[in-house]
């Protein structure tokens, strides 16, 4: 497992393993409990709030709804490698 606190930066293989370690067996039971579909609307208002931004044209805004928008792609990949349909 990886020590979250000891790094100075973190990168996409860090996203990819902390949400492996919270949907573990082990890890939180919030986050192992959830589907596609009881995270799907926050999946969209996520999208909703990037467009928004773009709209806006602020990027520190769309920084941020990029990465609540990534969070629940590697989520939904999560899941789908949890139910062995991904690798």
């Amino acid at each position: 497992m990886i020590d979250f606190y000891s790094k100075l930066r973190y990168d996409f293989s860090d996203l990819c393993e902390l949400v492996r370690v919270l949907r573990a067996p082990d890890g939180c039971p919030w986050d192992s409990s959830q589907t596609h579909e009881s995270i799907r609307r926050n999946f969209l208002e996520e999208a909703y709030e990037a467009c928004e931004a773009i709209d806006q044209k602020d990027p520190v805004h769309l920084r941020e709804e990029l990465g609540d928008v990534l969070l629940h792609v590697v989520f939904h990949a999560g899941i789908e490698t949890d139910a062995g349909n991904f690798t």
